[in-house]
């Protein structure tokens, strides 16, 4: 599945907002060695770059397209690496402070298996700060991508499809952390209301991520039929202040 990079970098991002808190919580220092795992286009990988100012930045993700714009926005830093791996290829032995995660983790169906692999790439006493959709982190947005495949009548073309995403619970992913060998592990969950002004902006929000595992298989005429069906859902959602629904994350800290 390829992503569409500048799609991805200007749509209304909540996540970003999310990974910038995560940033605010990990107290990163100038000389730290931190790996972002699935640093996508680089924005935050950037942010982190220029709080670590004496240290270094690993930034690794499975997508070619993501990286090419992540590259291009790291040109102007000096303290960034950019890798095309995904989380669960990766081979560190103690090489990093932090391991920071916005809003990837939910693609790797193994997790326990990745926090494994993030344990093991952090120096002693360093620290995990991750962040992810929670389990049904947002109804509004699930019903419509359904109400979407029974309105074109595609339920036989989704039948057989696995959800591309594995959202824990925050105990559940807890356990994976402290299983790895992490200490004072704080899993928690944060609610966030959603604010569109258009049904547009909708689409572009949905179509950047989530929506791209379902328009994959589809022709060109029945993607865009597909995503009229998915925006026009949100109508229901309008308020005076314009189109809000909630969105929860999953939080998670903890060290080694």
């Amino acid at each position: 599945m390829k992503w569409d990079a500048g799609m991805y970098d200007s749509a209304h991002s909540p996540q970003t907002d999310a990974g910038r808190e995560l940033i605010a919580m990990t107290n990163v220092r100038e000389d730290n060695s931190i790996l972002d795992i699935g640093c996508g286009t680089g924005k935050l990988t950037m942010e982190l770059a220029r709080l670590a100012t004496k240290g270094m930045v690993v930034g690794i993700d499975p997508s070619v397209e993501m990286l090419e714009k992540a590259r291009e926005s790291a040109l102007s830093a000096g303290n960034i690496a950019l890798i095309n791996i995904p989380a669960q290829r990766i081979d560190f032995r103690e090489e990093f402070d932090l391991v920071y995660s916005n809003s990837a983790l939910q693609w790797i169906k193994e997790q326990e298996d990745a926090a494994v692999l993030l344990y093991r790439a952090l120096k002693k006493g360093g620290r995990i700060a991750v962040q992810l959709p929670a389990k049904d982190f947002c109804w509004e947005l699930m019903e419509n991508i359904h109400s979407a495949i029974s309105f074109l009548g595609l339920e036989a073309k989704y039948k057989k499809m696995a959800s591309p995403w594995r959202f824990p619970l925050k105990e559940e992913f807890a356990g994976f952390l402290k299983d790895a060998g992490f200490t004072e592990v704080n899993a928690f969950y944060k609610d966030y209301t959603l604010m569109f002004e258009s049904i547009n902006d909708v689409l572009e929000w949905g179509e950047s991520a989530a929506l791209r595992p379902y328009l994959f298989p589809l022709s060109e005429r029945m993607r865009e039929q597909f995503k009229y069906a998915f925006a026009m859902g949100f109508e229901n959602y309008r308020t005076e202040r314009g189109i809000e629904f909630g969105f929860r994350r999953l939080f998670a800290l903890g060290e080694k």
